[in-house]
């Protein structure tokens, strides 16, 4: 290991360069320094030294993206140094270190009765990630906010000048707009600031639908204000978890309705994940259909459940046995009666073609529309996403499953999120985000000409 290339001055704490791996172990980053600043001027040192901080630099937090957007030759900046947490109810937000989790978030909004706007169900994500890139829930509401960087207020980052920037939705609307999808190539986020709000409190029930034809959002949400669904391109199912928001001022859940809860979680999380990792894959998946769509019907049976809407946020460990890993794609509403059987005949072929089909359940979230961000996955109509998933986390068959079902959802109009999305190219980016791409690189070429944040990730898309 080059000990020359640690910097030895005190203001940074710095590490040689080693493999760095995402959460599931589909991607890795091979730094030559590893940089943990704990403050903006420690990450302005940062950036500005680029002899002891070489390019590209990439900020990286819990390591929870599900593609190579973090990797770097350079340096990896790790957020985990900038972590206070201070809530002002009187303001209704929260404003936090770039590398505080949403769980941890969460954690000290719950005694307070107060939550983030979105409440998505990665967890272990941060903040500096969530603010500037994309993960979501589903839309709470027909105008409800689906994704977590809409309901950031204000944000600081350091940019490729190694100049502190700090703005907010009311001085400048728009640059926040820009920097919600930014994904890191504008500046290094250090502090976030999130709306918080109320506890909602919400009532589950689920039924059982075929996915072809495909139900109409009204047929799937029955009235609900919510729903996220588990697809089944094999079956020709879709379970559906219909969201009913409480009136505000109603009782917590009851005892009863919280061993509900953590009965369907374990459901979701073992069924998902545990048993699939372990049992050969097609009499699993088979399996899973019958003993899921049971189960969660005797949960509606028996009214169903009352919980948290924080209570979608998982922690999803990385020490552990039962990887998955998944892909995002967000498709119009008005496409989703064409999609649906265009992804059944695309599973159906693949798995005739090679042997492979998924393990695990695509899962279907509703996204309002929302144009809080310029990237934004639904930015012209509400969408219905596919993040299809596997087990099988670097299986060639998956890997290449996914470019395929890449070009299905692009067929559709779907929209990607480029984090979260699985083996994009440059075409393929072009294509599904058109003409707010292309403002989005001429805005990226002029802040940062010497390409400070540019990895390979991101420069075979630009």
């Amino acid at each position: 290991m080059d000990n020359s290339l640690v910097s030895h001055r005190p203001a940074v704490a710095s590490e040689p360069g080693r493999t760095l791996r995402n959460w599931n172990g589909s991607d890795v980053s091979h730094p030559r320094v590893i940089a943990v600043p704990s403050d903006s001027s420690e990450l302005a040192e940062v950036v500005k030294d680029r002899d002891t901080y070489p390019s590209p630099l990439r900020a990286a937090g819990s390591l929870h993206s599900m593609n190579a957007c973090f990797e770097t030759t350079g340096t990896q900046v790790m957020t985990r140094a900038l972590n206070q947490i201070k809530v002002d109810l009187a303001e209704q937000t929260v404003t936090v270190g770039a590398g505080v989790t949403l769980l941890q978030i969460r954690n000290a909004l719950r005694p307070m009765g107060v939550q983030l706007e979105v409440t998505p169900e990665i967890g272990n994500a941060t903040a500096g990630s969530v603010c500037c890139c994309g993960t979501k829930d589903s839309s709470l509401g027909r105008t409800g906010l689906g994704q977590v960087s809409s309901a950031v207020c204000a944000m600081k980052l350091v940019n490729a000048r190694g100049e502190v920037e700090e703005v907010s939705e009311k001085s400048d609307p728009e640059r926040m707009r820009v920097l919600r999808s930014s994904y890191g190539l504008l500046g290094i986020v250090y502090e976030v600031t999130f709306r918080i709000q109320p506890a909602v409190l919400l009532r589950y029930e689920y039924a059982v639908l075929p996915l072809v034809p495909a139900p109409t959002i009204e047929q799937m949400r029955a009235g609900a204000d919510a729903m996220l669904g588990f697809a089944q391109p094999y079956a020709n199912r879709i379970i559906v978890e219909r969201r009913f928001r409480l009136p505000d001022g109603a009782g917590g859940p009851t005892g009863f309705s919280r061993a509900k809860r953590r009965f369907r979680d374990i459901l979701w999380e073992s069924g998902a994940s545990f048993f699939p990792a372990r049992l050969p894959h097609n009499w699993w998946f088979d399996t899973q259909d019958r003993l899921l769509q049971t189960q969660l019907r005797i949960l509606t049976a028996i009214g169903g459940f009352t919980a948290h809407r924080w209570d979608s946020t998982v922690d999803f460990k990385p020490n552990r046995s039962d990887w998955v890993d998944f892909t995002f794609w967000a498709i119009p509403v008005s496409r989703w009666a064409e999609f649906t059987p265009a992804v059944r005949k695309f599973c159906e072929r693949y798995r005739e073609q090679t042997g492979f089909r998924m393990s695990i359940m695509a899962e279907v979230y509703a996204l309002a529309r929302d144009q809080h961000s310029l990237l934004s996955p639904s930015p012209n109509e509400d969408m219905l996403t596919m993040d299809v998933v596997d087990t099988r986390t670097n299986d060639p068959l998956w890997a290449e499953f996914n470019k395929q079902f890449n070009e299905v959802a692009a067929d559709f109009g779907g929209r990607p999120l480029l984090n979260q999305t699985k083996h994009p190219n440059r075409s393929l980016v072009q294509r599904t985000l058109g003409g707010e791409w292309l403002r989005f690189l001429e805005i990226r070429k002029r802040e940062d000409p010497q390409d400070r944040f540019l990895n390979g990730f991101f420069g075979d898309l630009v």
